[in-house]
């Protein structure tokens, strides 16, 4: 919920008649989606989504128990169906709505310009990957890319490989994108705040003591541990480069992952908005 933030940078962008200077878009968990609308040329039909379609039948934190019994069971006891899971995000309704609530148009992705690129962790390899839209596009790399663990049980697959939330390993990708454009101007917009406490530390060893039931080969455990130090010392990083421009929600009442309060989700959405101005200063200089 808290991608709502970076929702509101998209919308601002658009406004601002700043779509023609953007070559391509990296995104990653909740941003796949914003990234997704904005280039369909329904940014105010995706902003929607928050405050009109995730009210019910997408968060359940009552399910977090519930869940960690049911990988428990599914790792050492007997396969449990998917279907039976109790997510505590509900990734699919989520793709519902984009295929027939608000219908994501597909194919005015694929025509558009700027290059979508979709951040994927391949559970297999342990790398992670970006994906091209326009190799496939289809809500289901929407769908790979916001499997959050622990708290949604679903892999996707594609192309006979299977992929699950990127960020998890690699929660921002400041190497990957200074690498691969070593002289253009980067704007990055993440959707929670720059001061980082204890309480982030903790929080990812418990998501990996969890996430070490999934049945996967790769280090899930690690990765969650890693991720937090990789994210400060991306940030740190990107505060200090000149060709970087870091958004994130700087202000109080900020938006929450479990957050479906409307009235705060717009807050954080106008917030977002209000941010993007900073883009005019940034392409200036």
């Amino acid at each position: 919920m808290s991608g709502v933030y970076g929702a509101g940078v998209l919308k601002g962008l658009r406004d601002l008649s700043l779509t023609n200077k953007i070559e391509s878009i990296y995104a990653g968990s909740a941003g796949s989606f914003n990234a997704a609308y904005f280039l369909a040329g329904q940014v105010e039909l995706g902003q929607r989504i928050y405050w009109e379609d995730l009210q019910k039948s997408f968060i359940f934190r009552k399910n977090i128990p519930l869940g960690i019994l049911d990988l428990f069971k599914n790792r050492f006891i007997k396969k449990v169906e998917k279907e039976k899971f109790h997510n505590a995000v509900n990734i699919n309704h989520l793709c519902n709505v984009a295929k027939s609530v608000k219908k994501l148009n597909l194919k005015n992705i694929e025509e558009n310009p700027i290059n979508l690129f979709i951040e994927v962790l391949n559970i297999e390899s342990g790398e992670v990957e970006y994906l091209n839209f326009r190799e496939f596009p289809k809500i289901d790399l929407l769908k790979a890319a916001t499997s959050v663990k622990p708290y949604f049980f679903e892999e996707t697959e594609i192309n006979g490989k299977h992929y699950i939330d990127g960020t998890i390993k690699e929660p921002i990708g400041f190497s990957y994108l200074k690498n691969k454009y070593p002289d253009r101007k980067i704007l990055i917009v993440i959707n929670e705040p720059i001061k980082r406490g204890l309480r982030h530390y903790v929080e990812k060893i418990l998501e990996g003591s969890v996430a070490t039931l999934y049945p996967y080969k790769i280090p899930l455990f690690k990765i969650f541990l890693q991720n937090e130090n990789i994210k400060r010392a991306d940030i740190k990083k990107a505060l200090n480069d000149p060709q970087i421009l870091l958004l994130y929600p700087n202000f109080k009442n900020r938006v929450l992952p479990k957050t479906t309060n409307p009235s705060v989700l717009k807050d954080s959405f106008y917030h977002g908005i209000e941010d993007s101005k900073n883009v005019l200063s940034f392409i200036d200089r």
